[in-house]
């Protein structure tokens, strides 16, 4: 080969490499801007994770010290109550309870006789400061939850039930599962959380701890998430690469903080139309005649399911969000129970008011542009408890009661005996029905104090002129006796749950072919 022919071959080649050389270095600074802005992405939800993980766990510490200080060891009706109202704080919390002599004494949900005993050692840690933070495990109710546990005194703790989803929550939607994968772990490798495969192979990884509890979160993308991260915005990484992981950070953390509202989310659901109108039915004593039903505020979650207005009513008397939703209750009601009340002449619907609505004059005329003036005679009933007579006027309660009344609707007395007053309510407000509270109901057919506490009740009534409805009925031995006793009408699962309307016309339909 001659000296100008190799020339020749080294030009060409210099000519090739000086044409490559461009496009390789783009290559190579498109892929080490995709690689820096996909490890920022991984770091913003890290950090959005942490930040979810320290809110949950500082909203349940706080949740359980201020329970430590005024909860009794036992299960007494005061424990039961702070253990219900522990949990209605926050819609992460699925329960709360109490444990003594290593055993579960009671939760929100029910007392234990005998109580439970608790086989896991990791759900006895009892920390001398701050909370102890389980591993997920199956609980009694057959739901995996991590148990949040705080140290009372020696040998008693309080605890929350939560969901291990609400940890990685906000990245639903948002992070790939096909190939990120998100791990709330404790420092010692427990799996608290988790999101996404974990495909195998070379990996980018984040993990960032957090500064209040022994807690990491690692957020891992496949090469493969990168690789196709950095073919689709090759073009644009190089001007906008470096500015992304801001607005996304940014964005997941208001969408977070608008999660954590619970009254942000109800006023949300009335405007999806997640809600919905449940009918517990009402018999008379004998069974034999559904005469009403009870109109039942239910939310239907995309993501959480049924939640029962126990978990967001106070939510919305706090708010003030219940007079629309009250609203919008009685509304529905009227449009649903038309064809009902229609076809059933004897038949009357119920629904609960809240302080809100007794303090508020204007009630009666609200009630007639839905319903209309008069109102048919007996068929609305409205249920009040004595605390919504308590938190209101008693001169501006008892005037919206009285012009409800002379309207043509009823008034019902709900969860009689339950509160410190009730007689004196008896006594100040012309009521129509008087509701046993199921506390009493319960009671029936054991050594309870309280078992014949109904006898004394109905007697009162009676004297009163009231009829009255047993509320919470649950077995046969109760039913048997409240027939005995002369009870009107009784309510509860003995009968029939709380039903949708389809399944409430069907439910009243058997019952009048069956007649």
């Amino acid at each position: 080969m001659t000296r100008r022919r190799r020339r020749l071959i080294s030009v060409a080649i210099a000519s090739v490499l000086a044409g490559l050389v461009p496009p390789v270095l783009l290559l190579a600074l498109s892929y080490g801007v995709a690689e820096r802005e996909a490890n920022q992405m991984l770091q913003g939800y890290a950090a959005v994770l942490t930040s979810r993980a320290n809110e949950i766990f500082i909203n349940a510490e706080s949740t359980l010290s201020e329970l430590a200080l005024k909860i009794d060891r036992n299960c007494t009706d005061n424990s039961f109550e702070m253990l219900r109202k522990a949990v209605y704080k926050s819609l992460y919390f699925r329960e709360a309870g109490l444990v003594y002599d290593n055993a579960v004494q009671c939760t929100s949900v029910r007392v234990f006789d005998p109580p439970i005993p608790i086989t896991n050692p990791d759900h006895l840690v009892m920390p001398e400061e701050g909370i102890h933070i389980s591993a997920p495990w199956t609980t009694l109710e057959g739901e995996v939850s991590i148990i949040v546990l705080y140290r009372v005194s020696k040998g008693i703790a309080v605890n929350l039930l939560l969901n291990p989803k609400h940890l990685t929550e906000p990245m639903l939607g948002v992070a790939d599962p096909e190939h990120i994968q998100l791990r709330v772990m404790r420092t010692d490798g427990a799996v608290l959380a988790s999101q996404g495969h974990d495909n195998g192979g070379d990996r980018i990884e984040v993990t960032m701890r957090s500064e209040p509890y022994p807690l990491t979160v690692t957020v891992s993308g496949s090469k493969i998430w990168l690789l196709r991260e950095w073919h689709r915005n090759m073009l644009t990484l190089l001007g906008l690469g470096l500015v992304l992981s801001l607005p996304i950070f940014l964005m997941l953390r208001r969408f977070e903080m608008r999660e954590q509202s619970m009254d942000v989310q109800i006023r949300d659901a009335l405007e999806a139309g997640e809600l919905r109108v449940y009918y517990q039915p009402v018999h008379s004593a004998d069974g034999r005649h559904c005469v009403g039903a009870e109109a039942l505020l239910r939310w239907q979650h995309p993501e959480r399911g049924l939640i029962l207005p126990s978990v967001f009513i106070p939510v919305a008397e706090e708010t003030g969000f219940i007079v629309p939703l009250t609203h919008w209750l009685m509304r529905t009601v009227c449009a649903e129970m038309a064809a009902v009340l229609a076809d059933h002449p004897d038949f009357y619907v119920a629904m609960n008011l809240s302080p809100s609505h007794f303090a508020d004059p204007d009630l009666p005329r609200l009630i007639r542009s839905i319903f209309g003036a008069p109102f048919a005679s007996g068929r609305l009933v409205f249920e009040v408890t004595e605390r919504e007579l308590m938190d209101s006027s008693s001169k501006t309660a008892r005037e919206v009661i009285e012009v409800i009344r002379k309207g043509g609707a009823r008034v019902a007395l709900d969860d009689f005996g339950s509160g410190y007053s009730s007689l004196r309510y008896l006594a100040q407000f012309e009521f129509d029905l008087l509701k046993i509270d199921k506390a009493f109901i319960d009671a029936i057919g054991t050594e309870s104090v309280t078992a014949g506490l109904v006898d004394d009740m109905l007697a009162m009534a009676r004297r009163l002129g009231l009829k009255t409805i047993a509320e919470g009925v649950e077995t046969a031995t109760q039913v048997r006796y409240l027939q005995k006793i002369g009870v009107e009408y009784v309510q509860g699962w003995f009968f029939s749950e709380a039903l949708p309307l389809d399944r409430l016309k069907a439910y009243l339909q058997r019952h009048k072919d069956s007649q």
